[in-house]
């Protein structure tokens, strides 16, 4: 249920930008959301198609890219990457150091929308 108020900011956002870039339609957003985030992308999916009516967005998809989680080892510096269900309990896999500084898996941004603008005029 925590994806609902994301969508609506990522919804806000998008029609910002696709209006001022002159859109006439949104077909397609492409978010990059970490793996950390715990989100479904079938809620992010059906949240948008619940908030884009009567929008320019409405009838658009949304496009999900993971990131995978990685950290900097605290012991050797090393990087390593790590999977969802390792979180509680992070050792690198070099030297056995526990846990580290996270790099990646908790990014949520907007990386691209397609739109259609009207055709101008010559």
């Amino acid at each position: 249920m925590h994806e609902l108020p994301i969508v609506k900011s990522v919804f806000k956002t998008v029609i910002a930008k696709a209006e001022g870039a002159g859109a006439k339609k949104v077909n397609l957003v492409v978010l990059e959301i970490g793996i950390l985030r715990d989100f479904i992308p079938e809620f992010v999916q059906k949240y948008w198609e619940y908030i884009t009516p009567g929008s320019i967005a409405e009838g658009s998809k949304i496009e999900i890219r993971e990131i995978g989680a990685s950290a900097s080892c605290g012991g050797c510096g090393r990087v390593y990457r790590f999977t969802k269900e390792q979180m509680a309990n992070v050792y690198c896999p070099y030297c056995g150091h526990a846990g580290g500084k996270i790099l990646s898996g908790s990014e949520l941004s907007i990386k691209g929308i397609e739109i259609v603008r009207d055709k101008q005029e010559d």
